[in-house]
């Protein structure tokens, strides 16, 4: 049995019309499979009550990497291979596996073809990220400017979809502020001015902007983005370099590897998982969990 999490709200709505690609897909294939529908942010208790683990092969989410993001913790609880049938604004994570898997196709050959990946169950082992050993991620998550940004693109994103984050990006490039934090990385401590410190296990974030070259899903580390206060026109003069992945050399950037990093800062913080925006007291820390993760595609 297959379990598809259709998560309504993503990508302005994309999941309902993936809805019955997937199930003419699975007719063709013969294959059993059920619709289990995301009623609210946070839902994943309540969905996790409804999976049995020892009749399900795979948990496919119906969304985007916020999507997976809120149901990767039931997949590792249960040990189960996860999937997803790209509907979001961005779908980034895709965009860290080989070529193959990003191949362009129309929203209607990708439900299929992800669809028959669900089916086949093929999956790789790839790190994910847990966020205080209680939640977790799988693509990228972090603090900073990421934040604001994705705070403002939202309004936008069923409008323009992945174009409201880059729109956003150069908008606080005028008007963000940084703040000193402090943060410890495998055990070493400072504390760094920071516009952005981006918490990577894959490249892509923000609508496919390449904010970590040298990230891999399945080394069993943690690529840190680091970014340091810069002046405000040498910001504008940087953000046009992240989509390539061009940043780099900008004295006031920096990569990490690591197999953990925690933060320290005063009273509570907005961070980003994946798109999602989740709040924390100080300490925060993120840790690499090697190979931890079935994913299929």
């Amino acid at each position: 049995m297959i379990v598809y999490i259709v998560n309504p709200a993503a990508g302005s709505g994309r999941p309902r019309t993936a809805i019955p690609i997937i199930e003419r897909r699975m007719r063709e294939l013969g294959a059993e499979y059920t619709f289990i529908y995301s009623e609210r942010p946070d839902d994943a208790e309540r969905i996790a009550t409804l999976i049995d683990a020892g009749k399900t092969s795979a948990i496919i989410c119906v969304g985007g990497d916020g999507t997976v993001q809120e149901f990767l913790g039931i997949a590792l609880s249960m040990d189960l291979p996860i999937g997803v049938i790209p509907c979001g604004s961005a779908n980034d994570f895709l965009y860290s596996l080989p070529e193959t898997s990003r191949k362009r196709r129309s929203f209607e050959e990708n439900a299929a073809f992800y669809t028959d990946m669900a089916v086949k169950c093929a999956y790789r082992r790839v790190d994910a990220v847990s966020i205080n050993d209680a939640r977790y991620f799988l693509n990228i998550g972090g603090t900073g400017i990421d934040i604001q940004v994705l705070r403002d693109a939202l309004p936008m994103k069923k409008f323009i979809a992945g174009g409201a984050y880059f729109i956003s990006l150069i908008k606080n490039a005028v008007t963000y502020r940084e703040e000193a934090m402090n943060v410890t990385i495998d055990g070493e401590p400072g504390t760094v001015p920071l516009l952005l410190l981006a918490v990577c296990n894959g490249s892509y974030y923000g609508g496919h902007l390449r904010v970590a070259p040298p990230a891999l899903i399945d080394d069993g580390l943690l690529t840190l983005c680091i970014v340091k206060k810069m002046h405000r026109l040498k910001r504008m003069a940087m953000f046009p370099l992240v989509k390539p992945g061009l940043h780099g050399s900008l004295k006031e950037t920096s990569f990490v590897n690591c197999a953990s990093v925690t933060l320290e800062f005063e009273g509570k913080r907005i961070i980003n998982a994946d798109g999602n925006l989740l709040e924390y007291e100080s300490p925060l820390t993120f840790r690499v969990l090697k190979g931890a993760v079935k994913f299929i595609g």
